[in-house]
C-alpha cells in the first residue's frame, strides 16, 4: 500500500511541476510574434479624402489572434481612426511583403502626416488576463495635400 501512495505522490509532484512550468512559460511569453522590417508609403503625397498605398515587409515568427487599430496623425497632430479592413486568413509564419490602401480622412489637416498600426496579440490564455503583447508599426510618413475640389480658381471662384 505504501508503494501506491508513493506513486500517487510522485504523480502529484510531477503534475505540480508541469503546471508551474506551463504557467511560468505563459507569463514569460512576451516575444512579439511579428517584426517590421520595412514600412513606407508607395507615393509621397495624397489629397484629403484620397487613398494612399502603404507597403509593409514583416517577419512573422508565429501566428496569434490579434486586435488591430490603425491611426493617422495629421499635420495638426490630430488623431484619426482608420476603419478596419478585411484581410485573408492565410497568414503564414515567415517573411511577407504586402500593400494596403488607406483612405485619408477629408478632414485631415494639410501637411506632413504619419500612419501607425497598433497590434495587440494574445498568443496564450494567460495573456487574456495579464495583457496582450503590444506591437506598433514604424510610422509611415507622407504629405496630405488639399483636395482638388477644395482648391479655388485664382479669381476666387470655384470649379463650377
Amino acid at each position: 500500500m505504501k508503494t501506491f501512495w508513493k506513486v500517487i505522490g510522485a504523480a502529484v509532484l510531477a503534475l505540480a511541476f508541469l503546471g508551474s512550468y506551463s504557467l511560468a512559460s505563459m507569463l514569460l511569453d512576451r516575444e512579439p510574434p511579428i517584426r517590421y522590417e520595412d514600412a513606407r508609403a508607395v507615393s509621397p503625397a495624397v489629397e484629403q479624402g484620397g487613398t494612399v498605398d502603404v507597403q509593409f515587409t514583416v517577419f512573422r515568427s508565429r501566428i496569434c489572434p490579434v486586435v488591430t487599430r490603425r491611426w493617422l496623425y495629421d499635420a495638426a497632430d490630430e488623431k484619426h481612426s482608420i476603419p478596419q479592413f478585411t484581410v485573408g486568413l492565410q497568414m503564414l509564419a515567415g517573411r511577407e511583403t504586402y500593400r494596403r490602401s488607406i483612405t485619408v480622412p477629408s478632414t485631415a489637416a494639410v501637411g506632413p502626416a504619419r500612419y501607425v498600426v497598433n497590434l495587440e496579440y494574445t498568443c496564450n490564455l494567460l495573456q487574456n488576463l495579464v495583457g496582450p503583447i503590444k506591437v506598433t508599426s514604424p510610422p509611415i510618413r507622407f504629405m496630405v495635400t488639399p483636395a482638388a475640389s477644395l482648391l479655388l480658381r485664382p479669381d476666387g471662384g470655384g470649379d463650377g
